[in-house]
């Protein structure tokens, strides 16, 4: 294919991934009245779904699965963190501080986590630009909890779908959607390790998949029982079973914006989705915000903007030396198909690259 027709087809799908990602929220936001480990956990399914043809074509084609079992109890473990604190946090935050604020802080304190977690872990350095961005991201978290408390007395108690009165914690709000961010990070860095290892993208995926879908459904039924799910609409059950398809499309197209374009390029337009997110709140929740809310959303956006214009460093990373083979730009991973070739493929044949495209797809 023609190289500016490769960057077209890049963008668009980069667009589109950063889209998708704000429409999955969106199907989110109106799913707060539903509890929200059944909310994970039927987001879960599409990715375990969609994966099992993938790894028929991957054993189909006699391309190897898993080749090293090191840190499979590690990454099954993270994947339950990423989960069940990820992925149920995030929905409690949607419900108390809505779209506008939850993301940006999620997304935030996930790009600080996986600098951390990916140091302590995989032995990459932090250099001056992620240092900014680490300290414009805290401010921006920290502002960002201000606005969240000192709008509390607009929001404290809001009126769902049915018209019951739904009480709300800001603070509370706000830590889950830190707590989200910091799961997200721990699960994307063991993930990247686990793939150089030697397990394939494919596989991961399943794995998380499996883990989240079976783990989720059994809080669900323990804490909620029958009458959790016996009281969801057939409207909720819609809404939840299409963010989870957004979800899983949304990382497809990610993939294949990554195989077109260099990391840098797919992380700008990744920060869109901040900005989506505000006026999503904005125009479909009425989430209106004071100027504090404004403040730490540009801090947030200047943030993932430092992060993502950083120059590519040559150097290798202490990672290969630690932990193996980089197996995961290997043609085990690198020639399947599109969702093979993800983001997380992208930065593990070169840790500097993981950034916020990375991140964003290191979402379970």
């Amino acid at each position: 294919m023609h190289p500016h027709h490769d960057y077209r087809l890049g963008a668009v799908s980069g667009m589109a991934a950063a889209v998708l990602y704000t429409a999955t929220n969106i199907g989110l936001r109106y799913a707060t009245e539903v509890d929200p480990f059944l909310v994970a956990a039927v987001k879960a399914v599409p990715t375990l779904v969609g994966m099992l043809p993938v790894l028929f074509l991957y054993r189909h084609a006699g391309k190897t699965l898993i080749c090293n079992r090191q840190y499979l109890p590690r990454f099954m473990l993270v994947s339950l963190v990423g989960q069940v604190v990820g992925n149920t946090g995030f929905q409690i935050a949607l419900k108390h501080v809505g779209l506008s604020i939850a993301v940006p802080i999620t997304l935030g304190v996930l790009i600080i986590g996986s600098a951390w977690f990916g140091k302590w872990l995989l032995g990459e350095s932090i250099g001056a630009r992620k240092i900014v961005s680490m300290v414009l991201l805290i401010s921006a978290v920290i502002i960002l909890s201000v606005a969240s408390d000192s709008s509390s007395q607009d929001s404290v108690a809001g009126v769902d779908a049915s018209g019951s009165v739904q009480e709300k914690s800001p603070l509370l709000g706000a830590f889950c959607a830190a707590a989200s961010g910091l799961a997200y990070s721990a699960f994307g860095v063991v993930m990247r390790q686990t793939m150089h290892s030697g397990v394939s993208l494919p596989m991961t995926l399943f794995i998380s998949g499996a883990i989240g879908t079976l783990a989720l459904w059994f809080l669900t039924l323990g804490l909620g029982g029958v009458t959790a799910i016996q009281s969801v609409t057939s409207s909720q059950w819609g809404v939840m079973a299409a963010a989870g398809l957004l979800n899983f499309s949304a990382f497809v197209s990610l993939s294949a914006a990554l195989r077109s374009l260099p990391a840098v390029a797919v992380n700008l337009i990744n920060a869109s989705q901040v900005a989506m997110a505000a006026a999503a709140g904005w125009f479909l929740f009425d989430e209106s915000k004071g100027g504090w809310f404004w403040i730490g959303l540009g801090l947030t956006l200047a943030g993932l903007i430092v992060l993502a214009t950083g120059k590519r460093r040559e150097s290798s990373s202490a990672m290969d030396v630690r932990t193996g083979p980089d197996v995961a730009s290997g043609p085990d991973v690198a020639s399947g198909p599109d969702v093979a070739s993800g983001p997380e493929v992208s930065s593990a044949s070169d840790p500097s690259r993981h950034s916020l495209a990375g991140a964003s797809a290191s979402k379970p």
